[in-house]
This record gives C-alpha cells, sequence and structure tokens, in this order.
C-alpha cells in the first residue's frame, strides 16, 4: 500500500487507479477498494476482538521466530496490527501477505451482519485518506452488496498475491502468476485485462 500511497499523492486517485490496474492487466471498469493499513485499522478498530490463528499463513519456524504457536487467539485489531507490522524480515513477503489476509479474513467473517451499515459510513468519515475515489453512488452500491452478502450469509475468503522475491535485494515483483490470479479473482479474461491497457509492463 505504500506505492498506492505514493501515487495517490502525487498524482491523486487517477494515478492510483492506473498504478493498480495497469500492472494487473485488469479491465478499467474494475472495482476496488484500496486503503492504507493504519487507516483499515481506524476503520475496523470499532468492532472489538478477532480470533485469528496465523498457523495456515506462516511456517512453523515463522510462528516460533515470532513467538507465536499458531494458535487462535483473540486480538484486537490494533494488537493484530501491531503484530503484522512486527514480522521479522526473514518472513517472505507473500507469507507476511498471508497473515495479513488471516487477519482481514476474521474480520469480514465475524463481522460481516454489522458491515452494510457500519463499513460504508465509516469510510465516508475517512475519505480524504482513502486511495480510492469513492463517489457517493460507489459507496451506495458497496453498502447494497454488503446488504446482499451479510443476508445471504456469502462465504468470506482471502488470498496473497503470488510473485516473486528476491531476498537479496528485498524486492517482490509482479509476474505472469500474480496477473493469471487477480484475472481469475476478479472473473476477467488475459485478452480482456490485456485490452484496457496499452502498456502492461
Amino acid at each position: 500500500d505504500d506505492a498506492l500511497a505514493e501515487a495517490y499523492a502525487t498524482a491523486g486517485p487517477a494515478r492510483c487507479r492506473e498504478a493498480l490496474l495497469e500492472p494487473l492487466a485488469l479491465p478499467e471498469e474494475t472495482r476496488y477498494l484500496a486503503l492504507s493499513a493504519s487507516v483499515l485499522s481506524t476503520v475496523a478498530d470499532r468492532y472489538g476482538m478477532l480470533r485469528v490463528g496465523f498457523s495456515g499463513a506462516l511456517t512453523a519456524e515463522d510462528l516460533a521466530a515470532c513467538g507465536e504457536t499458531g494458535a487462535v487467539r483473540g486480538l484486537s485489531i490494533r494488537e493484530a496490527q501491531a503484530f503484522l507490522s512486527g514480522l521479522p524480515g526473514s518472513i517472505p513477503p507473500q507469507r507476511q501477505a498471508a497473515a495479513r489476509a488471516a487477519v482481514w479474513d476474521a474480520f469480514f467473517r465475524q463481522n460481516l451482519d454489522l458491515l452494510p451499515t457500519t463499513l460504508p459510513a465509516a469510510l465516508r468519515a475517512h475519505s480524504s485518506v482513502l486511495l480510492t475515489d469513492l463517489s457517493a453512488q460507489d459507496l451506495l452500491l458497496l453498502e447494497e452488496t454488503l446488504e446482499f452478502l451479510a443476508n445471504n450469509a456469502a462465504p468470506v475468503s482471502s488470498d496473497a498475491l503470488p510473485g516473486e522475491w528476491d531476498a537479496a535485494t528485498g524486492c517482490y515483483t509482479l509476474t505472469d502468476a500474480s496477473r493469471a490470479a487477480m484475472q481469475s479473482f476478479f472473473n476477467v479474461s488475459p485478452t480482456a485485462g490485456q485490452a484496457s491497457s496499452a502498456s502492461e509492463p
């Protein structure tokens, strides 16, 4: 989210959108919500404790390095964010991302019935620091979508974007697997994604 925050700060929401959609070869009409971890923590703080386990995201060695056993335990969103921020640099980015996904997976599963009314309101209250330029219509659509999902007890799933990590340089690079995963998630064909971007890297 640091790269998106920089793009948003320097050139506004259009550049932020371009920085997100273009490298992943997604169509221009793709809907997304991007916000920094700190803003997400502030928004989610009102929901109380989460029951979170990291055994599916981190290896036994990772957990031992963090002083964790992998058992499910109760965490406030700020405690979870502190844990995620303190993960050792020796843990590859994809597993760190999987640990973050485990927290937000728990958040959405455990608060799905509350989100239709409270999440859009929280996003409105923090609109000036989001990395997405949401219109009033976008927020109404989000509210309707969350209500539909909550009423139908929609399953929640989370995953980490695959990529290539160079431990020597500390660089994490998007690959064909990254783009394929995103296109599958958004249910778009590679040709549809490529058609929306004339300068895919």
